[in-house]
């Protein structure tokens, strides 16, 4: 696979004085020539091909190469294949941060969910009157962008608006192969504010499963400045792996008395997914839900630990769904963003 790379980065221009339209011509010609050897060894097709690209040139942008489908190295290379060959109806609504909670409440109940106060399909339309005086907003088919309101009485409405309607309005992912956000009807989601006067969020427990399986933790905690992480194993043992390159690798963890609990959430969840991440925190010492993430970060992971986790990611790769994504939605497919978000705390 590496020829083709070198194909791209050698060519004269492509490193600093071709055009913008060049530069796309030699990444295009790169990529079909992969799509004639990839299709040769795997069940590709035409329909396949919109995503096929989509995919390739989401890995240029952020990694500066192509992915390995046939025989896939680590992380990324894995969840590009998941992409092309794992389409499920159930990504839809497991991506849907609205409609997630009923495959969440049919699988663990209510008491996991973190109460929604609103609904809607505009900003406009949001009550503030009866809302708590602490709440955060979301939109359902997007992700890392939220306004967390502490004070209702001194929140700055119109920067929350703007950010809120720019998210009502594209669709996020889609520019690095995630699909499933396209199917997704745009809402904005209003739930309880959880431990809003904390200085930090809770610690996130996201739960890597395997054919329904717990294969690692990654445990991210004081979020803000210098956020951390730890790659913890399921019994519990922090590991020398360090995965995010965007977070501080701090290996600590102390394993809480509820680990059993939540080894047992995240696997109910995870039942019936070649792969999928299952968010999970706690709060009063209770278990509660964060979301499902298909494809985290677009499998655009930088370091050698993509690599480490990737070899924990052993599930069938000799059985192949048919492509749904062309069909899911005829809704505008604007810009994504993969690494990234915007928080407004107010």
């Amino acid at each position: 696979m590496s020829r083709f790379r070198d194909r791209v980065l050698s060519l004269p221009g492509a490193r600093s004085g071709a055009t913008l339209a060049a530069r796309r011509a030699l990444l295009s010609a790169a990529i079909a020539a992969k799509w004639k050897v990839d299709r040769a060894r795997l069940p590709l097709t035409a329909e396949h091909r919109e995503l096929y690209n989509i995919i390739h040139r989401s890995c240029w942008r952020w990694l500066q190469d192509f992915p390995r489908l046939v025989d896939c190295r680590g992380f990324n290379d894995k969840i590009q294949w998941l992409k092309l060959f794992d389409q499920r109806e159930e990504s839809i609504q497991c991506a849907d941060k609205l409609a997630v909670r009923d495959y969440v409440r049919e699988r663990l109940g209510d008491d996991v969910l973190v109460p929604l106060l609103q609904a809607h399909r505009t900003f406009d339309e949001i009550d503030f009157a009866t809302l708590p005086k602490s709440f955060v907003i979301k939109v359902n088919r997007d992700s890392g962008n939220v306004v967390l309101v502490r004070d209702k009485s001194q929140m700055d409405r119109a920067a929350a608006k703007e950010l809120m309607e720019f998210c009502l309005q594209r669709v996020y992912g889609w520019s690095d192969g995630e699909w499933a956000y396209a199917g997704i009807a745009p809402r904005i989601i209003v739930e309880e504010f959880i431990e809003p006067d904390r200085h930090v969020p809770p610690p996130d427990y996201k739960f890597h499963c395997v054919d329904g399986e717990v294969r690692w933790l990654q445990y991210i905690f004081d979020r803000g400045a210098e956020t951390k992480e730890a790659i913890v194993d399921p019994s519990g043992t922090v590991t020398d792996i360090h995965f995010d390159h965007k977070m501080r690798h701090e290996p600590k963890f102390d394993k809480p008395a509820q680990w059993p609990e939540l080894l047992e959430a995240a696997e109910r969840l995870a039942e019936g997914w070649k792969y999928i991440r299952v968010d999970l925190y706690l709060t009063g010492g209770a278990v509660k839900f964060g979301e499902l993430t298909l494809h985290p970060l677009a499998g655009c992971y930088k370091g050698e630990g993509e690599l480490a986790v990737g070899r924990l990611m052993d599930f069938d790769r000799g059985t192949f769904l048919p492509p749904i994504y062309q069909r899911i939605s005829k809704a505008p497919r604007g810009a994504g963003q993969a690494p990234g978000g915007t928080t407004i705390v107010i």
